[in-house]
C-alpha cells in the first residue's frame, strides 16, 4: 500500500433535503382502494421536496483524503451567494484505488453513482492506495507488484483515463486532484510520479481540471509542512502522526481549494442549466 489509508469512519452518506411545510388536517371518509392509491401517489409526487431526485451539482470520490476534506466542500461552496444551494455528494471509500477492485471496484461504482446523480461536475481523489496480498493484472496481463514502479503509474493512468472518458460520456464536467505532499525521499518521489500522472491525463484529454492539493498543503515551495494558517487564520497542525493522513484543519483547507478551483465553472454549468 502506497500510503496507510484505513483511518477514519466509512464514508458517509448524503442525507435528503428535509421537507417543510404541514399538511391540513381533515376529518377522515371512507374511500376506495382506487381512490386511496391515487392519492399516495399524488401525496409522494407534490411532498417529497426531492426525495426522489438524487440529482447533485458536485460529485466527490475518492479514498479516505477525500474523507477528511469532502465533508466540509458544501460549506465552502455555500459561501457564494450564487451557489447557495449547491448540492454536493461524497463517496469515498478508506483505503481504496484505481488499482483495489477488490476493495472497492470504483470502476463499476463510479459509473452507478454518475447515473444517480447526473452531476454537472465530478471532483476525484486518489493519492494511490495499493495491496500486497491482492496484485492488480495490467491491462499487459502481467501482476503489478507494490513498487510504485512506472509499470504501477503507467496502468493508473490507464484506469484513471477509463474512468475520466466514463464521466465525461455521461455529461459531467472532470477535475481531479492533484496529490498533498508527503514526507520523506520516498514520499516526494510517489507524489512527484502520481502528479505527473495526472498532468498527463489532463493534457491527453481536453476539458479535465487538475486542482492542486500543495497549495492548500504545502508549504512556500509546495513542500511537507506539518502546521498552517487553518480558513480563519490560526496556525494549526493540519497532517496526523502518520504524516499522510488530515486533520480536521487540513481537510478544511483541501476543501476550501477544492471550492476555490470548481466555484466559477459550476456557477457557470448551473446558470446555463437555469436558462436551458
Amino acid at each position: 500500500m502506497m500510503h496507510p489509508d484505513m483511518a477514519g469512519d466509512p464514508a458517509r452518506r448524503a442525507s435528503p433535503p428535509a421537507c417543510t411545510g404541514r399538511p391540513r388536517r381533515t376529518r377522515p371518509k371512507p374511500l376506495h382502494a382506487g381512490v386511496v392509491l391515487a392519492m399516495i401517489i399524488g401525496i409522494a409526487s407534490v411532498t417529497s421536496c426531492g426525495i426522489f431526485d438524487k440529482r447533485v451539482d458536485v460529485l466527490l470520490i475518492g479514498d479516505s483524503i477525500m474523507n477528511q476534506a469532502g465533508d466540509y466542500v458544501a460549506a465552502q461552496l455555500h459561501k457564494q451567494p450564487s451557489l447557495a444551494d449547491a448540492k454536493v455528494r461524497k463517496e469515498a471509500v478508506n483505503g481504496s484505488g484505481l488499482l483495489t477492485p477488490s476493495i472497492y471496484d470504483w470502476m463499476a461504482k463510479a459509473e452507478a453513482l454518475v447515473n444517480e446523480t447526473h452531476p454537472k461536475i465530478v471532483v476525484v481523489l486518489f493519492i494511490g492506495n495499493y495491496t500486497d496480498t491482492d496484485l492488480f493484472v495490467s491491462s499487459k496481463g502481467q501482476p503489478i507488484p507494490n513498487l510504485y514502479q512506472q509499470d504501477f503509474f503507467d496502468e493508473w493512468h490507464i484506469q484513471a483515463k477509463r474512468m475520466t472518458e466514463m464521466f465525461q460520456r455521461n455529461g459531467a464536467r472532470v477535475d481531479w486532484v492533484l496529490p498533498p505532499p508527503f514526507k520523506g525521499d520516498e514520499g516526494t518521489r510517489r507524489e512527484r510520479l502520481m502528479r505527473d500522472t495526472y498532468v498527463a491525463l489532463a493534457r491527453e484529454l481536453p476539458g479535465v481540471g487538475l486542482i492542486d492539493a500543495r497549495q492548500a498543503l504545502g508549504g512556500p515551495n509546495g513542500e511537507f509542512v506539518w502546521k498552517l494558517p487553518d480558513t480563519g487564520g490560526t496556525e494549526q497542525q493540519v497532517r496526523q502522526g502518520d504524516t499522510v493522513h488530515l486533520t480536521e484543519a487540513g481537510g478544511q483547507l483541501l476543501a476550501r481549494q477544492i471550492a476555490f478551483a470548481i466555484s466559477p465553472t459550476l456557477a457557470d454549468l448551473r446558470r446555463q442549466s437555469a436558462s436551458a
